[in-house]
């Protein structure tokens, strides 16, 4: 795709409002939404402006096919037009948005910045607001809390877990790219500690594991034994945390079908509900109130069957699981494929988009054990990682990348 006459007032504004989108959606849905809405707008003034014709990423169109079935399926079921259910998807506008504005890898590590400076905001909130959370909880209600450790459980948060997840395979790949820059690293280091010490104390076990395999895969992949060492280090001083302990203690819950946790959703209530709705009962329809016919013992203030591709089966049916699963492999194929033409540029952009692929991977694995595919926020983070940098490079940009590596 080419782009003429520099960048126009109008698409800065775009790319700065999406930059500025996905650094506050990490510690504030309502702004990251209302900026991200702004450079939408901004995008879209461009666009009828420009006399040039930007290429349409090839996978909005699995986007649009998802949303589409989605659409349909609330038509059949819902008795009147349900706006926020139609609107919510409105928000994977980031994919076009950020195929078009992040067309380079600098533009990418600006966002990867964007976003873990916002991921930074996030720990340090979370540091604070916690606690003070937890002590409250335990002070205002002894008989239903019996301790500070067990409130402090109940205050985590599910999508900030994913997002600092995200977080600390950002920040850890700007780190690579400052060393490989040979610039300070003193700013991701000092964003890794917060973003590691928050991620700990929001106290999310699957968020936990998936962070830990993909840290793994960073780590042989760009580092040394050293950092394999110093994060089992970090693993182990976070199991002499009574909190920690406890939090892994409860997993055996999860596992027991008649808990009305996990195990009882996946085994009893999806499977009754593919069986009644095999068309889906309608994107974002599923209620805690509809579990509870099937089994009256599911958790209470549940609205989601923690696990991505049964909830999209349930609320869309098998075309709508089709599009996702289309939608998701197509997006796993691009972002590999995106590494291994990176590869031939400077070490900074195949190290940044070593980190999109994990993000997506990550997302997709926390996807297993969480319904993160519905999380507003998430859907904008993702929607990012889908579209980014997602313009094909040039036969001679490749030869001439490969050429100065040789160099």
């Amino acid at each position: 795709m080419k782009w003429a006459g520099g960048t126009s007032g109008a698409e800065a504004w775009a790319y700065g409002l999406l930059l500025a989108a996905l650094l506050a959606v990490t510690f504030s849905i309502a702004l990251g939404q209302a900026l991200l809405a702004a450079s939408t707008l901004a995008l879209l003034c461009w666009l009828s402006a420009d006399k040039t014709r930007p290429a349409v990423p090839p996978l909005l169109a699995a986007t649009l096919l998802f949303c589409a079935i989605a659409w349909v399926t609330l038509g059949m079921h819902a008795e009147r037009v349900p706006w926020s259910r139609i609107g919510k998807l409105f928000w994977f506008v980031t994919l076009p948005a950020a195929a078009l504005l992040i067309r380079d890898a600098p533009r990418l590590i600006s966002l990867l910045w964007a976003f873990a400076l916002g991921c930074g905001a996030l720990a340090v909130e979370i540091l604070f607001r916690n606690p003070w959370r937890a002590w409250h909880q335990a002070q205002a209600s002894p008989g239903h809390i019996q301790d500070f450790p067990r409130a402090l459980t109940m205050v985590g948060s599910m999508p900030e877990g994913q997002i600092l997840m995200l977080g600390l395979v950002a920040t850890l790949g700007l780190l690579l790219i400052r060393r490989a820059e040979q610039r300070s690293l003193r700013g991701p280091a000092v964003l890794l500690a917060l973003q590691t010490a928050a991620f700990i104390l929001n106290l999310k076990r699957g968020s936990w594991l998936v962070a830990g395999l993909l840290l793994v895969v960073f780590i042989l992949t760009k580092l040394t034994w050293k950092h394999m060492l110093l994060l089992a280090l970090v693993a182990g001083a976070a199991l002499c945390l009574p909190p920690v302990r406890a939090r892994l203690r409860s997993v055996e819950r999860d596992f027991d079908p008649a808990a009305g946790g996990r195990m009882t959703m996946w085994t009893r209530v999806a499977p009754e509900l593919i069986r009644q709705y095999p068309f889906g009962l309608g994107y974002g329809l599923l209620t805690n109130e509809r579990m509870r016919e099937i089994e009256p013992n599911i958790e209470r203030d549940r609205n989601h069957l923690h696990n991505n591709v049964l909830q999209v089966l349930v609320e869309t049916g098998w075309p709508g699981l089709a599009a996702y699963l289309l939608w998701m492999g197509w997006a796993l194929v691009e972002a590999v494929r995106r590494l291994r033409r990176a590869r031939a540029q400077a070490e900074s952009a195949a190290i940044a988009a070593l980190v999109l692929l994990l993000m997506l991977a990550g997302l997709l694995a926390n996807g297993v054990v969480e319904y993160n595919f519905g999380t507003s926020r998430l859907m904008i983070v993702l929607g990012a990682i889908l579209g980014a940098w997602s313009v094909e490079q040039s036969d001679q940009e490749v030869g001439a990348g490969q050429r100065m590596r040789a160099l």
